[in-house]
């Protein structure tokens, strides 16, 4: 993503149109973005990715996507 203050504001303000983005989170490290995205399967997020992400967000330059196997919490038995 490129660093310009209208850069940032233009993909947060895109991000936040898309409903399948649950949280978006401003991090530090090898990348700038953390986006927790909630879709019915793989299919879904093949289009999501293809056609939300990388095609209409303004700045984003790569994506890189982990698949959540299992999610522990502390109440988690």
């Amino acid at each position: 993503m490129r660093h310009t203050r209208a850069d940032v504001v233009a993909f947060e303000r895109g991000v936040r149109q898309l409903p399948e983005v649950v949280h978006c989170h401003h991090i530090t490290g090898n990348f700038d973005y953390l986006l927790q995205v909630e879709v019915a399967d793989l299919p879904a997020y093949e289009d999501f990715h293809a056609h939300q992400l990388v095609m209409s967000l303004p700045g984003v330059a790569t994506v890189t996507s982990y698949v959540t196997m299992k999610t522990l919490s502390a109440d988690t038995t």
